[in-house]
């Protein structure tokens, strides 16, 4: 899926017309003329390949990565690598508030809300753990 952009096989000759049809108006308009269904299709691959993104999250820690890393190239070769690390409480507690100010939340309840949100983000920290 990372390095072609499609899973051989996985659809049927008979539902590529179905798929690909839609497509048939804008390819005249950006000025294919033979419209064969090998040209549709490998349009509408094009076009799925250039619109899809894929979030795969997994922890560094540990020899799994790296290893997935050597069995699928792609991973590498054809992805963009965030890392993202742990965030101190105090920002979490400043996002949940920020973006909780303006929901009609109970007054005697939004701080314990806010605190819930803060624990929730800081427990994956320890969760994390038995995935390593």
């Amino acid at each position: 899926m990372l390095t072609m952009g499609m899973v051989p096989a996985l659809i049927p000759d008979d539902a590529k017309d179905e798929l690909t049809r839609p497509l048939e108006d804008e390819m005249k308009r950006e000025g294919f003329v033979t419209l064969t269904k090998d040209v549709k299709w490998t349009y509408f691959i094009n076009k799925a390949r250039d619109n899809m993104h894929i979030i795969i999250a997994t922890s560094p820690a540990g020899d799994t990565l790296r290893v997935r890393c050597r069995n699928f190239p792609g991973l590498v070769s054809n992805t963009s690598i965030d890392w993202f690390f742990t965030w101190p409480e105090e920002a979490l507690l400043s996002v949940a508030t920020y973006f909780l100010k303006d929901q009609d939340l109970p007054t005697d309840h939004r701080a314990n809300i806010i605190q819930h949100i803060v624990r929730t983000h800081l427990s994956i920290l320890d969760y994390s753990v038995e995935f390593e």
